[in-house]
């Protein structure tokens, strides 16, 4: 019995969804520019998916065991109009900032999943070695008690700038410290690949 409390494939199917589900955004987001695309972007495309999957996997194992690392949802009051308006704040700041890879031939929006990977993979970069500070400056930012304005715009620039860097960091706190930086490692590398991977899927 105490077995099962400890393991929950639940709990790794939920991550497994949640991970694939992102995928799928990002991979509809990249067909949006299929104009851009080289000869083959289609294979980069696929490879991007297929790449994905072993980590993914890896992460799905490490959630279903104890302690669960229940990720708190976003909260959207659609009925609060500055919620509304941060959103929309995030939302321009963030695409004016992934303009930027337009210099590395990248067409927007493709730019905004670009810019995410390359953001995170520096906040996973600092997080193998000051691992639970990056998610205490990923929480202090997101999970903010005061609910105005600024910050419902600092909720949603955190959750693009270092979101899936803080779901990855919150499943490797469970592990044993050597594995944990063994993993870290592992997806500061997968996170570069995927993005060398972005870069080819467009014309050069």
């Amino acid at each position: 019995m105490d077995n099962k409390k400890n393991f929950s494939i639940k709990t790794g199917f939920k991550c497994f969804l949640m991970t694939n589900i992102l995928l799928a955004i990002i991979t509809a987001i990249f067909f949006i520019n299929k104009s851009g695309w080289q000869v083959d972007g289609s294979t980069s495309v696929e490879m991007f998916v297929v790449f994905a999957q072993p980590f993914v996997i890896l992460l799905s194992i490490i959630a279903c065991f104890k302690p669960y690392e229940k990720i708190k949802k976003i909260e959207f009051d659609k009925e609060q109009l500055k919620e509304w308006i941060a959103l929309l704040i995030a939302i321009i700041l963030l695409s004016l900032f992934s303009l930027v890879f337009l210099g590395v031939n990248i067409p927007f929006p493709s730019t905004l999943i670009f810019g995410m990977l390359s953001m995170n993979f520096m906040v996973a970069l600092y997080s193998i070695i000051f691992h639970s500070f990056a998610i205490r400056i990923y929480e202090a930012n997101f999970y903010r008690g005061d609910k105005s304005l600024l910050d419902n715009v600092f909720k949603y620039l955190s959750l693009y700038l270092m979101g899936v860097n803080y779901f990855v960091q919150k499943q490797l706190q469970k592990l044993p410290l050597l594995i944990n930086k063994l993993v870290a490692i592992i997806f500061v590398l997968f996170l570069v690949w995927q993005m060398f991977i972005v870069v080819n899927i467009f014309d050069q």
